[in-house]
């Protein structure tokens, strides 16, 4: 197995809790968190990180940790694919993420960051670029849908 699964927050109430899935190298934001609770009451979240192979081994990570909920963070291939393994077992979210800043001066992004730690991020590009992101909102999946047209 090429990825991991790990325990990264439980409510402290101990009411009915949803489990969620979160499938992201990154660990979830205390922000995003907060926004999960506010939804989903009590919650669990396990994080499955590394490569991920394909969308079924996300369903099938889900079914053994009986979670009602993922949160992937994954190609949209793979999200896509996984819309269609949870239709009426999983409800997928997908976290709104802002791109609030783009530079090349890594203390520059630290700086911004640090001004919203809570609900910020940012992410290093092989070109140089940092950017920052800032959580606005969780989605819910509805349909991953390909319109093309005639070239």
């Amino acid at each position: 197995m090429s990825y991991t699964i790990e325990k990264v927050y439980d409510s402290p109430t101990k009411t009915k809790t949803t489990v969620v899935l979160w499938v992201s190298r990154h660990p979830p934001l205390k922000a995003q968190i907060e926004a999960l609770e506010r939804k989903l009451g009590s919650i669990a979240i396990y994080q499955m990180s590394g490569l991920i192979p394909n969308a079924e081994a996300v369903a099938e990570e889900a079914v053994k940790l009986n979670a009602r909920v993922v949160v992937p963070v994954l190609p949209l291939s793979m999200i896509a694919r996984l819309s269609e393994l949870a239709k009426t077992s999983l409800m997928v979210l997908l976290a709104r993420m802002e791109n609030i800043a783009t530079t090349r001066d890594p203390d520059e992004a630290r700086r911004i960051v640090s001004e919203k730690p809570t609900s910020r991020t940012l992410a290093t590009y092989a070109d140089g670029l940092v950017r920052v992101f800032e959580f606005k909102r969780f989605e819910k999946l509805v349909r991953v849908e390909l319109v093309t047209e005639p070239f």
